[in-house]
């Protein structure tokens, strides 16, 4: 394929598989102006999959750092009501979103860490609703990627430009099994085996997880009636959607009170467009009581000071680290990717649809069965090829279920 037909046939994967566009629906995109010829091909796809209408929402990397150079701490501290009103609207009208990465990981690399943390707390407190309504997959979501320059040369350093940028295009549509003959069927037997370990979890109905590798030792504590899921997701509609391309993953919400010892990071995390790497958090009864950073110290501290649950664990993840993007040997600096090659945590809210009964049950509800609530959602990736997991029953007894960061049930 060249240039075109590859942006053309992503395009048209991530309306029919991710999106899942219906008749009449309207669509919204929210990119950065690097990735135009994909919103493009995007909106093209949306109005032959008969999308009422298709909103483009573009922002400019360049400018934004202009921004958080230039603009006073108290901009980035408040989210104006039309914004809020904004995103509520994407949930009652049913609006189908898109968010597209496509700036470079360290976009904001120079940045003041203050002015991040406001940004990230104000926008997370603005946004309560809108992200309970993401957990509870209440309209049509979904989060892709596409590359520009800057990106594809941190990720490919001996590359440049349009070479760095072509190189790492055919990485993610690698990743997002684009280069099959047919995605969409690719797709439907990647979520068939994905759900059908997601069930075995399931029903397994471990009390806990014990965790054990060079950077790792922690035993997570799992919720009465927890379910484990996988890739795809149905909305309130009762259509099913892909809320990330690519995926690799089945994932959980533990029991935020119950997790102890220590986990270390093995793949960078990127953290609104800044780096956070070689750091470990010490965890006592679910909270984070220690941390370390070798990379973004400061960014980190105040993502962990975000509010009370931003220390405690709202979501595990496993993947095998034989799979596709770990095996490119890829490192893309961006979580949607890096996280599919590694099994991970997430600081921040829970799934409410990762326990029994959790759609219908109040925030006081869920906190009491051990479901944790905050602004944020941060995953980070802990896997690698010395992983082990196992999974310990009520009566203390365990099987193991990863060894050497693979699969074993």
């Amino acid at each position: 394929m060249n240039y075109e037909e590859k942006v053309k046939k992503y395009a048209e994967l991530v309306v029919k598989v991710g999106l899942n566009v219906q008749p009449g629906q309207r669509v919204v995109l929210n990119a950065d102006i690097d990735a135009i010829d994909f919103v493009r091909e995007l909106t093209r796809a949306s109005y032959a999959a008969g999308a009422k209408e298709v909103i483009q929402k573009l922002s400019d990397g360049p400018s934004l750092q202009m921004k958080y150079e230039h603009a006073p701490i108290d901009v980035f501290e408040t989210v104006e009501q039309y914004r809020i009103d904004e995103t509520n609207a994407y949930v009652a009208e049913r609006i189908a979103n898109l968010k597209i990465y496509s700036q470079t990981p360290e976009l904001l690399k120079q940045a003041d860490p203050a002015k991040i943390a406001a940004s990230a707390k104000a926008l997370g407190e603005a946004n309560r609703d809108y992200a309970r309504a993401v957990g509870r997959y209440d309209f049509t979501w979904s989060i892709v990627a596409f590359p520009n320059t800057a990106w594809a040369e941190l990720v490919f350093p001996d590359l440049k430009g349009e070479e760095a940028r072509m190189k790492l295009l055919d990485e993610m549509i690698k990743a997002v099994r684009v280069d099959q003959e047919d995605p969409v069927e690719a797709w439907r037997l990647h979520n068939e085996k994905l759900n059908e370990k997601a069930r075995v979890l399931t029903d397994k109905g471990y009390d806990k997880l014990h965790y054990k590798s060079e950077r790792t030792d922690v035993e997570i504590g799992l919720n009465k009636g927890h379910i484990w899921l996988g890739a795809s997701a149905v909305n309130a509609d009762g259509v099913e959607i892909q809320v990330n391309m690519p995926t690799e993953e089945v994932f959980t919400s533990p029991d935020f009170r119950r997790v102890n010892g220590v986990i270390g990071n093995t793949r960078p995390l990127s953290y609104n467009s800044a780096i956070i790497d070689d750091f470990k958090l010490t965890f006592k009864d679910g909270v984070v009581t220690d941390f370390e950073a070798g990379q973004g110290y400061e960014v980190l501290k105040n993502m962990l000071d975000s509010d009370d649950g931003a220390r405690r664990l709202g979501e595990i993840a496993l993947v095998p680290d034989d799979s596709p993007i770990s095996n490119s040997g890829v490192l893309f600096y961006n979580t949607l990717y890096d996280e599919n090659a590694s099994c991970h945590v997430a600081l921040g809210r829970s799934f409410p649809n990762a326990i029994a009964d959790g759609k219908s049950l109040s925030k006081e509800e869920l906190t009491a069965r051990g479901m944790n609530s905050s602004i944020i959602h941060v995953d980070f990736m802990i896997g690698g090829p010395d992983l082990s997991i196992d999974g310990v029953k009520e009566d203390g007894t365990s099987e193991p279920v990863f060894r050497n960061g693979n699969w074993v049930i």
